[in-house]
């Protein structure tokens, strides 16, 4: 058989996953962390890429600073220190999604069905995988430091019984008063939360200000309580609702919010984010040194590759896309305090989490 003169094209699969994209990306947690360009094993040369990243002490003043004038030498030159980043980049494909070839199918039929089915389910699935792989990093204890919030022995921030003896904004602020002298290296304050921890912070009276005899609302739209946080903490707010299914294939779906896959899992982050922007990583004289807590390091973008095969008279799809979610300044990186951190999930015992249980 051979291939309908209606089949679609590289160019309509582009064009389409384009449209999707600007759509549909800012509802994915990964398009906001700072973006570097980087290699992959298509390179012809490595997956790993590494980089030396200046220790911000560098830039902070010390005693090399001294009086000087005219006809006089300088201070003596100073190493600076730093510190050797690596990130490797895994590419990552989806099954595929087949099509028949039937010729009596219209081009305007196949362009809907990519354009409502295809596109969709593989840009999806490639997307909330790199979400998958952001919330993990966001929540390791390994990378950044988890915090508590103040509440009674086994309750939450969700158990509206022991509000009068919390003050998240007391707990978050304690934190955020280690991160916020480091913007004046450049650096942007950012959080980075589920939509389930937004709706149960939006509800606390120490946001909304409600309460018994308040008078106010007991919640808040999520809008209005982006607005607040951000005013309130200093720092930009981005609100990720996605989903993943957490089943394996062939068994019973189990939907999920990818930042909330559980309660143990939910996402409350907060970190300092490098965002001068235009990094590019792929040549070894590249002087670009992504820093900050969280970088997306990509190197083939989230795309779709296709495949006819006339002897089966199949048109497959795959989403396909090839890079790493790494943190250039996580524990250990020898900074006075870490560019990031999250707080408590869970509650356990009288250490204080955003849920009770």
């Amino acid at each position: 058989m051979t291939t309908p003169v209606n089949t679609l094209t590289a160019v309509d699969i582009n064009r389409v996953s384009e449209s999707f994209t600007q759509a549909n990306i800012q509802n994915f947690g990964f398009s906001a962390l700072p973006k570097a360009l980087c290699l992959d094993r298509f390179s012809g040369r490595s997956n790993v890429t590494s980089y030396d990243l200046a220790a911000l002490d560098n830039a902070l003043v010390a005693n090399e600073i001294a009086d000087w004038a005219p006809g006089i030498d300088p201070p003596n030159a100073v190493k600076l220190n730093e510190t050797s980043v690596s990130l490797t980049a895994r590419i990552r494909s989806t099954r595929s999604l087949v099509r028949p070839l039937r010729s009596g199918q219209t081009f305007e039929n196949r362009f809907a069905d990519l354009e409502r089915n295809i596109a969709p389910i593989l840009l999806s699935k490639v997307y909330a995988d790199l979400d998958n792989r952001l919330a993990t990093i966001l929540t390791n204890t390994n990378v950044f430091t988890q915090h508590n919030f103040t509440t009674s022995t086994d309750k939450g921030l969700d158990s509206t019984d022991d509000y009068s003896n919390q003050n998240p904004i007391v707990d978050i602020e304690t934190q955020l008063r280690l991160l916020r002298p480091y913007t004046a290296l450049g650096l942007e304050l950012r959080a980075i939360m589920s939509a389930k921890v937004a709706s149960v912070l939006s509800s606390h009276p120490s946001y909304n200000g409600g309460g018994a005899g308040s008078g106010a609302a007991s919640g808040m739209a999520q809008a209005a309580f982006i607005e607040t946080f951000s005013a309130i903490h200093g720092c930009k707010v981005h609100v990720i609702n996605n989903l993943i299914n957490t089943a394996e294939l062939g068994q019973t779906a189990s939907i999920a919010e990818t930042f909330n896959q559980s309660s143990a899992t939910a996402v409350l982050f907060f970190g300092l984010f490098d965002v001068r922007g235009g990094f590019d990583l792929r040549s070894q004289e590249s002087a670009d040194a992504p820093d900050g807590a969280v970088v997306y390091a990509e190197a083939l973008a989230p795309s779709i590759v296709d495949h006819i095969d006339n002897r089966k008279s199949v048109h497959e799809f795959w989403g396909r896309g090839s890079g790493a979610i790494y943190s250039p300044r996580g524990t250990g990186a020898g900074v006075a305090s870490d560019l990031g951190f999250f707080m408590r999930p869970v509650t356990a015992g009288a250490n204080g989490g955003i849920f009770a249980t």
